[in-house]
């Protein structure tokens, strides 16, 4: 409790150590009031309450009200902050003189009027604490006239007739003096002494750092491997490290002056560097730094020895200019790339200028006929041939892949248009030796160009000519840019991002169009998708999203999901409906797919009733449905048990071969054969041989795209026995079905 005591009371009072050694004036004057102060409203609280009481006594009630009075102003004081430092201070004086002339003016006794000169005397310490030495100078050339009345033995009369004596005012007055040249005063002394003492201290420690970090430093200067020298102004060498010395030693043993060791061209000035180098070893070169040194007569110089960095500055402008022609020339053929294109022209360069991008179309088929190599020979053959007499006044850029870009005035192409400027000038064909002799090769071009005419980038200039390659084909080989591909271009992206909006958010719409045996019963239903808009719920019919599936190569994704929507069909298939196997279709793409191979391959082999359930068409006008590996894979889900149906026979690629390789066990006759089979004699001759063939080869047939009955009937007498088409049912959801049961029960 005392320790706590005592710790509030040193926090209060500014005593602790922070406090003590602190260089702030206010902080110490703060000290010395609050310890003044609270000493003298402390030791005084009994003379204050006992002569007020004999004042209360004797009715004496301005005497009461001078002694609260001043204790409450005591108190007040005491309440200042740290903030109001001054205000303190003057109060602190003010009550010091208030009491002085108390003493002085409202006492008879001539011996007690003295002790409020003495407590004037008290003054100049007090003002020279607070306020500073001037002030402190005032107060002691005011205090003369006290001292005037001090000398006379003159007791001054009472002020306004008024006395403040008591039965005890001497002792009071004795009491009070004592207190405060005893106490106070002292005390007020003692807290500036020792802040003194402690700032002392601080001040030792601070200067024994100070010796101990120069003598650091001094170590460091003489064995710091930059060599440093201390100079006059006019460069004599009045001091040098240890590694200054070892290069004076080695070059100039004799040098005087920094002149005499370095060729220095400019003078030596405090804050600019220079390089020079070693007079007499040229190749040795310094940066010479002269030191900011304030307050200091020497001139303190580092010199820095750059003779590695600048080995390594050569070094790696070397590497840079070979990066620099790796990033802006293209390795094979030595021109300049589309990075130095950007690099070089600008909007103001290309502006009002022909811009044309060549793309060699054919390269990657020679690639795969003769090879790699000979590609390469290939493109390098070309470039000479495009700078002379394609570009002839521009240059000639090789973009990435087997792309070139040149620009043209408007001049060079002349009452010409560009497709009859190209035709003119491309080489049409190149002979290139092979180790067997040399073959003519043929080049084919395709061209995308844009006439710059607005305000444009480089970087769009040649999107522009990019979007105009991207729209030429075998019949319009040279394209040029027009707003309509970039409109046509965003409404496939467009329709691109909506197809795949509704295959990620499960929009596939699954119909079902029967199979149906010569006696009018289903045996089976094939499953064609459809996609179902989120919004509208329009359904999008397959020439709406298949040739976007295709040019994405989402067909993996597509059956897979196609798969998965008749799996979840056969495994909640309504009991209304006849129990009977599904078919879904296969374009080919997607069975190249190992992933989506081994998966499908794995559920046939593990799912007996998968394979009474679902068939696989595959659809024969596929090019890669004639695919070596694509038979193969076919062959093997063949072995495991699946069905392989043939679909559209007769109208694509390698029919017959495919019959042999792919271990196919029905064929479905393609609707261009069963829509004319009535009424074209050759049409039944071709359907009635697909027939014969089928039977021959033990396999079964399906009739699609029957629509009449008439062609039912044809169909029938041939020896079908099973049919699909309109006639039967359009392609139409499981509810549709359902619902068709329902009326038929």
């Amino acid at each position: 409790m005392i320790s706590k005591t005592i710790k509030i009371l040193k926090n209060y009072l500014l005593l602790n150590d922070n406090n003590l050694k602190t260089t702030d004036a206010d902080i110490w004057r703060l000290s010395v009031l609050r310890t003044t102060l609270l000493i003298t409203v402390l030791l005084t609280s009994v003379i204050v309450v006992h002569s007020s009481y004999t004042a209360y006594v004797q009715e004496l009630y301005y005497i009461l009200y001078l002694t609260v009075g001043f204790t409450v102003f005591l108190i007040t004081t005491l309440s200042i902050g740290l903030k109001h430092i001054k205000i303190a201070s003057a109060f602190l004086v003010i009550s010091v003189l208030a009491a002085s002339l108390c003493i002085m003016f409202f006492t008879v006794d001539l011996v007690s009027s003295r002790y409020g000169l003495l407590m004037l005397f008290t003054l100049p310490i007090l003002v020279r604490v607070l306020y500073g030495v001037k002030a402190a100078c005032v107060v002691m050339l005011l205090n003369l006239l006290p001292f005037y009345f001090l000398v006379n033995n003159t007791r001054l009369p009472p002020l306004f007739g008024i006395e403040i004596a008591l039965p005890h005012t001497h002792t009071y007055l004795a009491s009070l003096i004592f207190l405060f040249f005893n106490f106070c005063v002292p005390m007020a002394v003692l807290r500036v002494m020792a802040s003194l003492e402690k700032q002392s201290e601080h001040n030792l420690m601070q200067s024994k750092k100070l010796n101990k970090l120069v003598n650091g430093y001094q170590e460091i200067f003489n064995n710091g491997g930059t060599p440093s020298f201390f100079c006059d102004d006019k460069g004599r060498i009045l001091q040098a490290n240890k590694a200054a010395r070892a290069l004076i030693k080695k070059y100039h043993p004799e040098c005087e002056y920094l002149q005499d060791l370095f060729s220095i061209t400019l003078p030596i000035t405090r804050g600019i560097n220079q390089q020079a180098s070693i007079c007499g070893a040229p190749e040795h070169e310094y940066r010479i730094q002269p030191a900011s040194l304030q307050h200091h007569k020497k001139q303190l110089i580092h010199c820095y020895d750059l003779t590695e960095s600048k080995k390594s500055q050569r070094e790696f402008d070397a590497f840079k200019k070979k990066q620099f022609e790796k990033l802006y020339t293209h390795e094979l053929t030595g021109m300049k790339n589309h990075h130095y294109w950007k690099k070089v022209e600008s909007r103001e360069s290309i502006f009002h200028r022909h811009i044309v991008l060549l793309k060699l179309a054919n390269l990657r088929e020679i690639n795969l006929q003769y090879g790699y190599n000979l590609g390469d020979k290939l493109l390098s053959s070309v470039v000479p041939l495009l700078q002379r007499d394609v570009a002839r006044d521009t240059s000639v850029y090789h973009f990435p892949g087997a792309k070139f870009l040149f620009t043209m005035d408007e001049k060079q192409l002349s009452s010409l248009d560009i497709k009859q400027f190209l035709e003119t000038r491309l080489p049409s064909s190149i002979v290139m030796g092979l180790p067997k002799g040399s073959v003519d090769l043929p080049l084919v071009w395709r061209a995308g160009h844009h006439h710059v005419v607005t305000d444009i980038g480089v970087d769009a200039a040649a999107e522009c000519c990019a979007i105009a390659l991207s729209q030429s084909d075998d019949l319009t080989p040279y394209v040029s840019f027009s707003m309509n591909a970039v409109k046509l271009i965003k409404e496939n992206n467009q329709q691109k991002d909506k197809i795949k909006k509704l295959l990620d958010n499960g929009c596939l719409a699954l119909y079902l169009q029967p199979q149906v045996s010569i006696d009018g019963i289903t045996v089976g239903y094939e499953i064609l998708a459809r996609l179902r808009e989120l919004d509208s719920n329009k359904i999008l019919q397959p020439y709406q999203f298949l040739p976007v599936v295709e040019q994405n190569k989402w067909e993996v994704l597509f059956t897979q999901k196609v798969i998965d929507g008749a799996l979840d069909l056969l495994e909640n298939w309504p009991t209304r409906l006849p129990h009977v196997p599904l078919a879904i279709n296969l374009s080919g793409p997607e069975l190249l797919n190992d992933l989506f191979y081994e998966k499908l391959l794995r559920r046939y082999s593990e799912s007996p009733e998968l394979r009474q359930r679902l068939k696989l068409e595959l659809t024969e006008t596929s090019v890669l449905a004639s695919h070596i590996e694509t038979k193969r894979r076919l062959t093997s889900l063949a072995n495991v048990g699946a069905t392989i149906i043939i679909d559209d026979f007769g109208t694509g690629h390698a029919s017959l071969s495919q019959l042999i390789d792919m271990s196919a066990s029905v064929i479905k006759v393609d609707r261009d054969f069963v829509e004319r089979v009535e009424t074209s004699e050759r049409h039944r001759k071709i359907v009635k041989m697909t027939l014969d063939l089928a039977k021959s080869l033990d396999m079964q047939t399906i009739a699609e795209g029957v629509e009449t009955h008439a062609q039912l009937d044809v169909l029938k007498s041939m020896g079908f026995k099973i049919f699909q088409g309109y006639l039967f049912g359009k392609p139409a959801p499981l509810e549709h079905w359902l619902a068709e049961a329902k009326i038929q029960a």
